[in-house]
């Protein structure tokens, strides 16, 4: 069981490439796909799918092997006390009988089972793995962001510290007021309080991690030291047409079109008569004709088809127009998620760039200013400290938007249904 799910792990993550248009989203790292990998092998919901199948597939064999046959034994007496063996009429019979329907039955109805097993294979299995790759790939991306900010205020705590020295320095020198140091002093232990909640925030993410992997609580977890650069997806890469070929729902839904046709074959079947075949033997004691013997066919008569067999095809002709149309829904709701993602990877994109490029930068360039203005005596201490906390919260907020862009590549590749909800801590 474990080799079987270690393949389709190893399938799902690295044969996809070989498809013609399946293409990821997500870049390439080789310690987080070993930990998706193992994740993956020790999923309970994985375990879970695969033993859905193969109960799916037990269900094949016995949907193409005839009902058991039935065995009757009777007794005939003949007058009013026992004659067995002394009146003509009088035996103990054994019968065999064996239902046998028309030609072709039985092989459609093991097809509809194949097909059901083939819905499941391609659906519920490669979902739950889709799933848990994307929930272990988000707790990986918040994982290394709770730790980049967790360097963050380590940064911030460093700045504050010089800017506190600073405050002393003048007071020392009378060209600071001692409200100025106790303000640098409390913006020292407010730091130090963001630095505990935020040792808090990373173990709880590692411990998600850890769960996720089945692994003990506490459980060391080394990551990269810097969430996913920038980078805009290669346009002439079609990822709605890697989605659709992705999806498991749509596969399923495609395989679903087939089982109807299927039934469908079944379905006209039912209007061809089913038969019983019967045979026995009849004891009669000792007398002197000896046993008798007995062999029969019966046949089904479709009396009611306009009742029963007529909507029954009916049935299951418009059950394919649904399975059809539903395909097209899951397909149609896919290529819409998928561009959905796709925007919003961009807007974060374009969002990080922002800070990168010119928010962190005017950001650095006010503090310089606000320290200068500061200790030329220019602006009050405040000033300064507005200029830090804005400097280092947009520091905080650029890393959230680098992790929600990545989260959104995670999105791209899971190809799901349903809206897909990511965002960042927040440092204040």
């Amino acid at each position: 069981m474990k080799h079987h799910i270690a393949v389709i792990a190893s399938a799902l993550l690295f044969a996809t490439g070989a498809m013609a248009h399946d293409i990821r989203a997500t870049p390439s790292d080789a310690a987080l796909d070993a930990l998706v990998r193992s994740a993956i092998e020790q999923t309970p919901e994985l375990k879970s799918a695969r033993a859905t199948l193969d109960a799916a597939r037990h269900r094949i064999e016995p949907a193409r092997t005839p009902a058991d046959p039935s065995l009757t034994t009777t007794y005939q007496n003949d007058g009013r006390g026992f004659s067995l063996g002394n009146a003509e009429g009088s035996f103990i019979g054994l019968m065999l009988s064996q239902a046998l329907p028309w030609p072709g039955k039985l092989s459609l109805n093991g097809k509809v089972a194949e097909s059901e097993a083939r819905e499941i294979e391609s659906g519920v299995l490669p979902r739950a793995a889709l799933t848990i790759e994307a929930r272990v790939r988000n707790a990986w991306y918040d994982l290394v962001l709770a730790r980049a900010l967790d360097r963050v205020i380590d940064d911030r705590r460093e700045t504050a510290a010089q800017i506190e020295q600073t405050t002393r320095d003048r007071y020392a020198a009378g060209l600071a007021v001692q409200q100025d140091v106790l303000r640098a002093q409390v913006e020292l232990a407010r730091i130090d309080e963001l630095k505990a909640a935020q040792r808090a925030s990373i173990a709880n993410q590692l411990s998600e991690l850890n769960h996720l992997l089945g692994q003990p609580q506490g459980t060391p977890i080394e990551t990269s030291s810097e969430l996913p650069e920038i980078a805009t997806l290669v346009e002439d890469h079609d990822f709605v047409a890697s989605a659709l070929q992705r999806s498991p729902e749509l596969a399923a839904a495609k395989q679903s079109i087939e089982t109807g046709r299927l039934r469908v074959g079944v379905a006209k079947k039912n209007f061809y008569p089913d038969f019983v075949v019967s045979g026995g033997s009849m004891f009669r004691g000792n007398y002197a004709m000896g046993p008798m013997w007995q062999v029969g066919v019966g046949v089904s008569i479709p009396l009611w088809l306009g009742k029963r067999q007529e909507n029954l095809l009916a049935e299951a002709e418009a059950r394919v127009v649904a399975q059809t149309a539903d395909a097209d829904a899951v397909a149609r709701d896919l290529e819409m998620r998928t561009h959905e993602r796709l925007a919003q990877l961009e807007a974060a994109n374009d969002v990080a760039v922002l800070y990168r490029d010119r928010i962190i930068a005017l950001d650095e360039l006010s503090l310089e200013s606000a320290l200068a203005s500061y200790r030329s005596g220019k602006v009050p201490f405040v000033t300064v400290f507005e200029a830090v906390n804005t400097l280092y919260a947009d520091r905080a907020t650029y890393l959230e938007r680098l992790a929600t862009a990545a989260k959104w590549r995670v999105a791209i590749d899971e190809a799901s249904l349903e809206a897909s909800a990511t965002g960042g801590m927040e440092m204040r």
